[in-house]
């Protein structure tokens, strides 16, 4: 049972990686130079927060040196502060190029994937066409199609980010106190809670898809002059019954889906704050201990802050792209789906599998 499982999980995991390499040559066929400078303008831009950092800490080393008076603190002073103006110019201007660069990616591969969708639709066997299961899920996978694929670089992009500034901030939290670092294995578990949920959200999508596509058809019947004609006629309310069943049975599994991992969600909320509550005290033992070394000592909150705001970013980052790949395993299985061979069979979604 257990090697069935790791099975899954295995190809679980080579499923998405083949997404992501798929995703990614299609967006440099598409746009290399946008590409590459979507990536490396948000890996660069990762790095600006130990840089903040850093200044900081040499700022409150200087003052301290330097008894707050001297020439040596003023002209020391300017320097810091020329730097701390192009570090916050320089993360500007790259944000900027990195939000056109990701947008343009974007654009592009939403018409380029949709027009790859439109132009299959000849070799699908129009009995589907006529069948309201392949219609719902189908309209699944263009409703994602037309942003996913760029959305995966901006998620994957931010991840990479998220992920620099914060092992750029354990690794000065590391030589200042290591003890520190290890409050924040917190987040590990808040890793894999955004990654599961996102997981399930996905699942129950591609559930609610035939449901989903029956409510959105019915909202367009109740304003159709036809319908309307018959219903008053008859005097029947059918259109609102039927829509609030659907809908009722979707909003039941979604509130069932919040409800357990928003409750798991506060757990962990409760962790970090009881870890930053921790740190305070460990800090005030720390400058107790070595009063000298205040400068490093009065650096360690905000550097803890900082790594503990990434990496919830991180994590909740990561939750967008395991919910964002989902959907494009569902695209690309659509697309390299032969419908020529396999005419006598409908339409096959793949289920995300081996989750509880």
């Amino acid at each position: 049972m257990r090697m069935k499982e790791t099975t899954i999980k295995r190809n679980r995991m080579s499923r998405k990686i083949q997404a992501v390499w798929a995703t990614l040559q299609l967006l440099y066929r598409l746009d290399a130079w946008a590409l590459l400078i979507s990536v490396s303008t948000g890996i660069a831009g990762g790095v600006f927060y130990p840089l903040l950092l850093l200044i900081v800490w040499k700022t409150f080393s200087l003052i301290l040196a330097s008894g707050g008076h001297g020439n040596d603190l003023f002209s020391q002073g300017i320097v810091l502060v020329v730097a701390l103006f192009g570090v916050l110019a320089v993360q500007d201007l790259l944000s900027i190029v990195n939000e056109t660069a990701t947008s343009i990616l974007k654009a592009e591969s939403s018409q380029q994937i949709n027009a790859r969708i439109i132009g299959k639709m000849p070799e699908i066997p129009y009995r589907l066409f006529e069948e309201n299961d392949f219609q719902a899920r189908y309209g699944l996978v263009i409703s994602q199609a037309s942003y996913k694929p760029g959305m995966l670089v901006d998620m994957l992009i931010h991840n990479l980010s998220s992920l620099a500034s914060f092992l750029g901030i354990v690794a000065m939290l590391f030589v200042i106190a290591p003890v520190l670092v290890l409050l924040l294995v917190v987040l590990i578990p808040l890793t894999a809670i955004e990654s599961r949920f996102h997981r399930r959200t996905v699942e129950l999508q591609i559930r609610s898809a035939p449901d989903l596509f029956r409510m959105q058809y019915l909202s367009q019947k109740s304003i159709d002059a036809t319908w309307q004609r018959d219903i008053r006629v008859h005097n029947s309310n059918i259109l609102e019954e039927e829509y609030k069943m659907l809908s009722l049975k979707y909003l039941n599994n979604l509130k069932r889906l919040l409800l357990r991992f928003q409750t798991l969600r506060l757990g962990i909320g409760i962790s970090v704050t009881a870890v930053v509550t921790l740190a305070m005290g460990t800090v005030f033992w720390l400058i107790n201990q070595s009063p000298s070394n205040l400068s490093e000592i009065g650096i360690l909150l905000p550097a803890l802050y900082l790594g503990m705001t990434r990496g919830k970013e991180f994590s909740v980052s990561w939750g967008s792209l395991v919910e964002c790949l989902g959907y494009i395993e569902q695209v690309f299985d659509f697309l390299k789906q032969s419908f020529r061979e396999t005419e006598p069979a409908p339409l096959r979604l793949v289920t995300a599998v081996g989750g509880r």
